[in-house]
């Protein structure tokens, strides 16, 4: 199974070696948007599932 992670500050997790991530533009603790915001987080979801197909060393910005 492809490993991936969200990440809300990108350049610290470059340092920890996941081999993929999906930055995210939100607030810190809320990685997955504002809650009771179920559209943007399906979004957040799908995107970070689409990711671990492909290839390690891939790093993605979210796609509102």
């Amino acid at each position: 199974m492809a490993t991936s992670m969200i990440t809300l500050l990108p350049d610290v997790t470059e340092k920890t070696g996941v081999p993929r991530t999906l930055h995210v533009p939100f607030k810190l603790g809320r990685p997955c948007g504002e809650p009771f915001d179920f559209g943007t987080r399906k979004k957040v979801v799908h995107q970070l599932l689409q990711l671990t197909e492909k290839p390690a060393g891939s790093r993605w910005e979210y796609k509102s």
